[in-house]
């Protein structure tokens, strides 16, 4: 039998959002071996040919931009009013981009 939903064996475990020990010690090695080659980095990056240049790219982004999430609009969940709203300000933003 486990435990109920919410309950833990160690309530005083890592916060959240804390890196444990390996993550940290990894993350830190990487930065410092791509600050010592970044020369190296650049010069194979720009001989690279454009495509490979923008997959490469589009690999490296997602680390500086952060993902965005899927959004999900219940409209059984809005009442005839908000729904009315909703499509009153599409409309005008469509209106304004005109």
């Amino acid at each position: 039998m486990g435990l109920s939903k919410g309950q833990t064996n160690n309530p005083t475990g890592r916060p959240k959002g804390s890196q444990n020990k390996a993550t940290a010690s990894l993350k830190g090695r990487i930065s410092s071996f791509l600050e010592s080659n970044w020369d190296t980095i650049e010069t194979d990056f720009k001989s690279l040919d454009p495509q490979s240049r923008i997959a490469l790219f589009e690999k490296l982004l997602k680390y500086v931009v952060p993902q965005q999430r899927e959004t999900k609009l219940d409209l059984a969940s809005l009442s005839d009013e908000e729904i009315d709203s909703l499509l009153e300000k599409a409309m005008d933003k469509m209106d304004s981009e005109e």
